[in-house]
């Protein structure tokens, strides 16, 4: 398998050199007032403590929090930003207190599982009984509900944000099963990952290893809409049905492929082929939209088709109307203009690793494998780095 996640704690890195003076005046930033009044356009630990992965409890400030490998973050209309504590096995909130709190999952023990100890009642159960398995992704339903994509548990979960019910919406454990049919008593995944609406209901959803894009379409049944189910990178140009997708396999793999979509149109991260593709929704053809499906970090100020990624992953509109997305490998955000189609980095250096200091510009701010990116409702920029065990705030 070529992308390996490495679950260690990391030391903090210095600062190079040419960097130094910068660090220095920064790095003495209070972690918990980093983010406020952050000047725009440079970044700021906003959860997590920089480095040190694990748990150490809820109700304390985000700055001083420990968390997991995040992989994602959505804003509710409360005021609350819930995203996933993936290897902590938990969903979790920053209140407007600035206080995280878990909403979903054991915290005592931390652990894994699959719902409530003596089995998944069928009118669903209380979060804190519901354990998880690497919860990937998140989305706020029409109905204000969360939803929740359950990488490892091989389910959609809706959570009820007011006291944090659960509630099982698909997935009967790891299989392919159930086009056709309504998805809620037949559908199988094998560690889907991602999902997103369109403005009519329906729901599609990256299924990893199955290698296909599914859709539950707004009357509840589940079909394949793009993939055969072979690992490959055929297909560019003609019917998504009949193209090939490369997603992490194997006992172990890495959470692969994000979607989105957008007037008419699918963004897909096509992981492991270094690209991320476009399927029209109307005729059903797929094509390349970034990347030359050869691994590599190039091409800023070009057409993204000319340029290299690096193991691309989760997909964003900006307030801006371009697509934003975290070229994981490449320890980079980078962004699409939808209209020129040219392709620039937002945050990031390409060189992976952690500065010691708060504030810097953000394109001189250092991630570690980024898998998420999300936007609050003024637009600031958030990044799940997930190997820095934090979230970056960026701001507008």
């Amino acid at each position: 398998m070529r992308h390996v996640t490495i679950i260690l704690r990391t030391s903090v890195s210095l600062c190079s050199l040419v960097l130094a003076a910068a660090c220095s005046s920064e790095s003495s930033l209070n972690p918990t007032t980093a983010c406020d009044d952050l000047e725009s356009g440079h970044a700021c630990t906003w959860v997590g403590t920089k480095g040190e992965e694990g748990f150490n409890g809820d109700g304390l400030h985000r700055a001083e929090t420990r968390i997991a490998q995040p992989q994602d973050l959505v804003f509710l209309d409360d005021g609350t930003a819930w995203f996933t504590d993936f290897n902590n096995f938990l969903i979790r909130r920053v209140n407007e207190d600035e206080t995280v709190e878990t909403m979903v999952g054991w915290t005592d023990p931390i652990f894994p599982g699959d719902g409530p100890v003596d089995g998944i009642p069928p009118g669903g159960a209380p979060g804190a009984e519901w354990q998880l398995n690497h919860p990937t992704n998140l989305l706020v339903q029409p109905d204000g509900s969360v939803l929740v994509v359950g990488w490892h548990n091989h389910k959609l979960l809706t959570v009820d944000p007011h006291d944090g019910f659960v509630k099982v919406v698909c997935g009967g454990g790891a299989g392919f099963a159930g086009d056709g049919e309504l998805a809620a008593s037949s559908a199988l995944f094998k560690q889907l990952n991602d999902a997103t609406f369109d403005e009519d209901g329906n729901l599609y959803i990256v299924d990893q290893q199955n290698e296909r894009i599914r859709r539950i379409d707004s009357d509840g049944i589940i079909d394949t809409i793009a993939g055969t189910g072979a690992v490959g990178d055929a297909g560019d140009g003609g019917p998504a049905l009949e193209a090939e997708f490369s997603w992490a396999k194997g006992s172990n793999p890495n959470p692969s492929g994000g979607i989105l979509y957008h007037e008419g149109t699918l963004y897909i991260s096509d992981t492991e082929a270094d690209v991320i593709r476009a399927m029209d929704l109307q005729s059903g053809e797929i094509e390349r939209f970034a990347g030359t499906g050869k691994e590599g970090d190039s091409g800023d100020g070009g057409p993204a088709l000319d340029a290299k990624l690096n193991a691309p992953r989760d997909l964003e509109i900006g307030p801006d109307g371009d697509l934003y997305f975290a070229d994981t490998d490449n320890g980079k955000i980078r962004a699409v203009d939808l209209s020129s189609k040219k392709i620039r980095t937002v945050v990031g250096t390409g060189e992976l690793g952690l500065d010691e200091g708060e504030g810097l510009p953000a394109k001189q701010t250092r991630l570690r494998r980024p898998f998420g990116v999300a936007f609050d409702p003024e637009g600031n920029l958030y990044v799940m780095d997930s190997l820095n065990f934090r979230i970056v705030k960026v701001a507008k």
